[in-house]
């Protein structure tokens, strides 16, 4: 009972806001459109024209995020992990998206045991999500102004106790500024990845070489995540997070 009060939960809230349409009347009232479709029940429709969005050039978490909401409903659990994954790139700190995501992993047919991480990576992935790369470039914007400001303190001031206090507030701020460059650092290189996929067929078989004559290594089903480390022609060589690897030609979205 508690598992099917947090999917109707989990799958009833959408995200209403507009600010990546700023500007364009047009595509708010798609967006509007599409989630009063989706508030009737009508989420074929909705995923219409929240793609119809798409096209026309305009993107954002909120969308994606409804986005991944219908494809759920929809029982489309591929495209579904897809949207939200690409709305988790988009705002790496809502945890709206990241809750949404776990039901829907939770859905998949795949149970792939990932291999262990190092420590210090996980908790840096972490710390890097607490901001957008924009946040995270505001951020160090502004330490810098700080910095300056308590640079020119030290070098004007005469009083030992002023300067030794600016000295202070220096140091602590380049410890700053690093840190923050660090999470700045990472949240690029996430936002920037194009070799990370998801299954968006029911089922994918693995080959074992790039070629439909290829041995057959296993199957992935819609959902697993899946990350493309060669591609030849319309062969992508992938690889899944126990570790496994093999070929692919089809059945498989980009986030």
């Amino acid at each position: 009972m508690m598992k099917i009060f947090k999917t109707l939960t989990f799958i009833s809230v959408l995200a209403i806001v507009f600010p990546v349409f700023a500007g364009n009347d047009s595509q708010t009232a798609l967006f509007q459109q599409a989630n009063a479709a989706y508030d009737s029940g009508d989420y074929q429709h909705a995923v219409e024209l929240y793609n119809s969005i798409v096209d026309n050039g305009f993107d954002g978490w909120e969308l994606r995020y409804n986005m991944g909401n219908a494809y759920y409903r929809l029982d489309e659990i591929g495209h579904s992990i897809l949207n939200y994954e690409r709305a988790l790139r988009l705002a790496p700190g809502k945890k709206v998206i990241k809750d949404n995501l776990a039901l829907a992993r939770s859905h998949t047919t795949d149970n792939i045991e990932e291999l262990p991480k190092l420590f210090l990576w996980e908790w840096a992935q972490s710390v890097s999500q607490m901001f957008t790369l924009k946040g995270w470039l505001i951020i160090l914007a502004l330490l810098f102004l700080l910095g300056y400001a308590a640079l020119g303190v030290f070098l004007i001031s005469t009083e030992y106790k002023t300067r030794k206090t600016a000295l202070i507030v220096n140091m602590v701020l380049v410890v700053l500024i690093v840190f923050s460059a660090a999470g700045a650092t990472i949240s690029a290189i996430n936002a920037s990845k194009d070799n990370e996929a998801i299954i968006t067929e029911p089922l994918v078989v693995v080959k074992g070489s790039p070629d439909f004559k290829g041995v057959d290594k296993f199957v992935l089903h819609e959902g697993t995540k899946l990350t493309i480390n060669d591609i030849q022609d319309d062969w992508w060589q992938i690889e899944i997070a126990d570790g496994k690897s093999g070929w692919i030609n089809s059945g498989a979205e980009i986030i």
